[in-house]
């Protein structure tokens, strides 16, 4: 027997073993831990949502789900991360769109590929911003936050933590005419802290960071980022009421590295769909200002696309170059 001949009798024996050995994993799956990675730092609607979700899978399937936060470089190094791990199913990532749309066109060069590194398996939801300032500003409205800047411009600061809260502050920036100057921040928490203490004027945070600082009445909202009024926040207008043209919305969602089995994949968008359709898991993302957005996987990828070329077109318009 020639060597090429036993060559190919070998790897066809070990495919044949391990065919059912691979069956077999994808039926069991998952059989041991999850890891869920936030690409961003606790405390914001990703880590919180991830958190939810986390519970949630966590009671399907009765493995444990271990959300991990592995924050810096907006959402790059965690979303790099995930590229490199094992595509078995037990390493996702809550996506958003920060680290697979928006920053495709923040930046130059990525270390990953946001579409073709990755097996996009549902969205959670969608969402907005709210434009926040400190009460002891005096500001009651974005008009006044635009005069105020106008009038103040070596003052005009927004502070941002991730390309969201970026976009919102340049593309506020753009349609009011404000000269804002953008501040970047590793974390939500620190930016909030600098708010308070007046080094920056205004921050456009998610919906539940931003709902969490009302109660204690040092935070004032001025406006939302979406083309809705918020219907929990029926007073608080959108920033398009008073700048037309002005809409940003942002979305959520489930990724797993490139690979991935195509039963897992199926597994998991299963009990995604059934999450968007369950109240209880619906009824705590609209407590996080999120709409469910069920889809196929096929129609998710599709979205996907065409978010990049939506924030594209907002980054271009915001004028703001490539890192």
């Amino acid at each position: 027997m020639s060597v090429h001949r036993w060559l190919a009798g070998s790897m066809l024996a070990i495919a044949a073993f391990a065919a059912p050995w691979a069956a077999h994993a994808n039926d069991t799956y998952p059989d041991r831990p999850v890891r869920l990675v936030v690409p961003f730092a606790p405390g914001g609607s990703s880590d919180i949502v991830g958190r939810v979700f986390g519970e949630y899978l966590q009671k399907k399937t009765g493995q444990p789900v271990v959300v991990e936060n592995r924050a810096g470089a907006n959402g790059i190094i965690g979303t790099r991360y995930v590229k490199e791990a094992a595509p078995d199913g037990y390493t996702l990532e809550l996506s958003t769109n920060t680290t697979h749309a928006a920053n495709v066109s923040l930046y130059k060069q990525l270390p990953y590929d946001a579409m073709a590194d990755f097996e996009h398996i549902a969205p959670f939801g969608l969402s907005a911003s709210v434009a926040m300032v400190s009460k002891e500003s005096g500001i009651t409205s974005v008009r006044q936050l635009a005069d105020h800047a106008k009038a103040h411009p070596d003052k005009a600061f927004f502070g941002y933590y991730n390309s969201a809260s970026q976009m919102s502050g340049e593309l506020f920036r753009l349609k009011s005419g404000a000269p804002l100057k953008g501040v970047s921040y590793k974390s939500i928490g620190n930016a909030t802290s600098d708010l308070l203490g007046g080094h920056i004027q205004v921050i456009f945070m998610e919906y539940l960071p931003a709902v969490g600082q009302i109660p204690g009445g040092k935070l004032v909202p001025l406006g939302v980022t979406a083309s809705k009024r918020y219907g929990a926040w029926p007073d608080v207008p959108t920033i398009a009421e008073t700048y037309p043209g002005y809409e940003l919305d942002f979305h959520l969602g489930l990724v797993a590295p490139k690979g991935t089995p195509a039963p897992i994949l199926a597994k998991l968008h299963a009990w995604m769909d059934e999450a968007a359709h369950d109240p209880a898991f619906v009824a705590k993302l609209n407590e996080l200002g999120m709409e469910p957005l069920p889809m196929s996987r096929q129609e998710y990828v599709r979205f996907s696309r065409e978010k990049i070329d939506y924030w594209a077109r907002q980054v271009k318009a915001a004028g703001v170059p490539p890192q």
